[in-house]
């Protein structure tokens, strides 16, 4: 729960915002205009990632050992745990790994739409939602070159739309602490 002196630095300290906000935009800036760096930064993200998610799968089956099937657990953390590592130190493997997994995300998605638009009724924007998002993680998974540069501009993209809204609340929090300085 944010206290009312929190709410107050947040106002008084305005342009931490505005920074922040400016930083984001040109990190995007600069992913759109070094895609394979950006790539390769991503893939090794997705290899911490997945290290972190077998270490976390290590500890939980270690904790439970006493519980039936916790060597499954175990077994799973260590794949995700060599799989990760693999993936961190083998830039191409990760880079030719990364628009496939992303892509079967996208895949299961669609799919999830497919079994919410047979469960409503006259859901036909929905079952066409689900169409384009398979077609797309399709693209995604067998056009590499579609693939890689989908996940630079979404990541890119996703910087530039938050430092907007960063600056955009930096200023109106500048006017807000300039209402409150008066008096």
């Amino acid at each position: 729960m944010t206290t009312s002196s929190e709410i107050v630095s947040d106002i008084k300290h305005w342009w931490l915002f505005l920074l922040r906000g400016i930083l984001f935009i040109l990190l995007g800036i600069y992913m759109i205009n070094t895609p394979l760096v950006t790539l390769v930064v991503l893939s090794v993200l997705f290899g911490i990632v997945i290290v972190f998610g077998g270490i976390t799968e290590l500890v939980h089956a270690y904790v439970n050992r006493y519980v039936v099937g916790w060597s499954w657990r175990f077994l799973l953390g260590l794949i995700d745990v060599a799989l990760g590592f693999i993936l961190i130190f083998d830039i191409k493997l990760s880079i030719s790994v990364l628009p496939f997994a992303v892509g079967l995300w996208f895949l299961f998605r669609g799919f999830s739409l497919f079994s919410f638009a047979s469960v409503m009724r006259r859901s036909g924007w929905m079952l066409l939602s689900g169409v384009i998002i398979v077609l797309f993680a399709l693209l995604v998974m067998f056009n590499p070159a579609f693939g890689a540069m989908t996940i630079v501009l979404w990541a890119a993209s996703a910087f530039i739309i938050t430092g907007i809204v960063n600056v955009i609340l930096s200023f109106r929090l500048r006017k807000v602490n300039e209402i409150l300085v008066k008096r």
